[in-house]
C-alpha cells in the first residue's frame, strides 16, 4: 500500500545548501569549514554572570516553561531593543506597539512578506541576496522575482538610475550588510530605496541582522530615513550579532498598524516565543557593555576580510567585484580560478566547480555563489567567523593555491 501524495512545491524546492555543505565538511577527515554562519564569537562574557545568576536556575526554568508567552513577547526584552535603536541609531521607537518578538530572524522575515503581500504577489529580491528568501517567498505562495544589482560603490541608487522600472510588486526586501557579499547599503542607496518605495508603492523589507558588523561605512536601518519610517519593516535576530544562533529570537520593527496584524498571525502560526530564551536575549541587549565587544568583533571581522582580500589575489585566479564592507562573509569571483586549474563548468557556474575542487584537493569547505541568484555563479562564499584556527588553516591553504 502507498502513502497519499505529498506536496508537490515543497518537493520541487533546493535543499538548503550551507547546511548541505556542512554536513559535507564533518564527513570530510580534516576539512576546513569555511563555509557555515556559525559564528564562533559570543555570547559576551559581560553577560555571563548575570544569565548563570538569574536565568539557569530551576525557578526561572519552571516559570518560564509552564505558560505561553504574550504574543508580541515580553515587554522588558521590547523596551531593551527600543534602547539598543535609540543608543546605537538614534531611532526612536515605541516598543509597545512597534516590536514584535519572533522565532529567530527566519519567523521575521515570514511574517513581513505575509502581512505585506497576498498569495500570488510579488516579491522582490535582489542579486546576490541570501538564499532563504527565495524558497521561503515561494513557499508562502509568493512569487520572488530576482532583480541584479550592478556592483559599484552604491549599488542600490546604480540599480534605480540603470534599470528601467522595476517589475509590480507588493515588496522588496534588502539584506544590509549582506549575506553574501558584505555589501552595505548606503546613504545614496537609502535614498534611491526611498524613491523606489514611494514611485512604486511597494514595502522595503529591511533584514540587518548584521547591523552591528560593519566596518567600511557605517550601517544606516531603513527607519531612520524619514521617507522609509512608515513604509520599511527592520528584521533582526540575536544570532549574528550576539553568537547565538541556537537562543532562535528575532523581531520586528514597523509601525503600529504592520506589527498589529504580525501579532495577529504570529498567534495563529506559532503561539509564542520561548520565554527562557526571551530573558536571556534581555540579559544580552539590555547590557551597554556588549556594545564594544560587538565593536571589537566587527574589527576583527575586518582584519580578517582584508587578509582574506590580499591572500586570494588575481595570479592565483580570484576578481572582487565586491569586497566585503559588513556582515561576516567574503564572496570572491573564482572564474579565473576555475580556468587556471582547467576545471569542468556546467550550468551552475564556476563557483560550483571551485567548490568541489576546493572541497577535494584542499579540504576547504564553501558555498557556490549559484544559490544566491544568476549573477552570482561564479562566485564562492567563505565565511570569516570561524575560530581563530579555523581561520588561519583556511588561510594559509588557500595561500598555497
Amino acid at each position: 500500500m502507498t502513502s497519499p501524495k505529498l506536496g508537490n512545491q515543497v518537493q520541487a524546492l533546493d535543499g538548503y545548501a550551507t547546511k548541505a555543505m556542512a554536513e559535507k565538511a564533518r564527513a570530510t577527515a580534516g576539512a576546513i569549514n569555511l563555509a557555515f554562519g556559525e559564528p564562533s564569537f559570543g555570547p559576551p562574557k559581560t553577560s555571563q554572570q548575570a544569565i548563570e545568576d538569574n536565568d539557569l536556575t530551576w525557578d526561572a526554568f519552571y516559570t518560564s516553561s509552564k505558560r505561553y508567552e504574550k504574543n508580541r513577547g515580553m515587554p522588558e526584552l521590547r523596551t531593551a531593543i527600543a534602547d539598543y535603536y535609540a543608543r546605537r541609531y538614534d531611532l526612536n521607537v515605541d516598543p509597545d506597539s512597534e516590536i514584535l518578538i519572533t522565532h529567530g530572524g527566519v519567523e521575521a522575515i515570514t511574517l513581513a512578506a505575509l502581512v505585506t503581500s497576498d498569495p500570488g504577489d510579488t516579491i522582490l529580491i535582489t542579486d546576490p541576496t541570501y538564499m532563504l528568501y527565495q524558497r521561503a517567498i515561494k513557499t508562502l505562495g509568493r512569487e520572488p522575482v530576482a532583480v541584479s544589482r550592478p556592483c559599484g560603490g552604491h549599488e542600490y541608487a546604480i540599480m534605480s538610475s540603470t534599470s528601467e522600472r522595476l517589475p509590480s510588486a507588493r515588496a522588496m526586501i534588502v539584506n544590509s550588510p549582506e549575506n553574501p557579499s558584505g555589501y552595505v547599503a548606503s546613504n545614496d542607496d537609502m535614498a534611491a530605496l526611498a524613491d523606489i518605495s514611494r514611485s512604486q508603492d511597494m514595502w522595503i523589507l529591511h533584514d540587518e541582522v548584521y547591523d552591528s558588523m560593519v566596518f567600511k561605512r557605517p550601517h544606516v536601518p531603513a527607519r531612520c530615513v524619514p521617507e522609509l519610517k512608515d513604509r520599511s519593516i527592520l528584521i533582526n535576530s540575536f544570532s549574528k550579532k550576539y553568537g547565538v544562533p541556537g537562543l532562535r529570537i528575532g523581531w520586528l520593527c514597523a509601525p503600529k498598524a504592520v506589527i498589529d496584524l504580525a501579532a495577529k498571525l504570529h498567534d495563529f502560526m506559532y503561539l509564542g516565543v520561548n520565554i527562557l530564551s526571551e530573558r536571556i536575549a534581555t540579559r544580552m541587549i539590555a547590557d551597554t557593555r556588549a556594545d564594544p565587544w560587538m565593536d571589537e568583533t566587527a574589527e576583527v571581522l575586518a582584519a580578517r576580510a582584508l587578509r582574506l582580500h590580499a591572500t586570494l589575489s588575481a595570479d592565483k585566479g580570484f576578481s572582487w567585484p565586491r569586497a566585503p564592507q559588513g556582515a561576516m562573509f567574503a564572496f570572491p569571483n573564482v572564474r579565473g580560478l576555475a580556468e587556471k586549474q582547467g576545471l569542468a563548468v556546467d550550468e551552475d557556474g564556476a563557483g560550483k566547480a571551485v567548490a568541489n575542487w576546493l572541497l577535494a584537493e584542499k579540504k576547504i569547505v564553501s558555498i557556490p555563489g549559484h544559490v544566491y541568484g544568476p549573477t552570482s555563479e561564479d562566485c564562492i562564499r567563505l565565511i570569516l567567523c570561524s575560530d581563530a584556527d579555523v581561520f588561519e588553516q583556511g588561510l594559509a591553504a588557500l595561500d598555497r593555491i
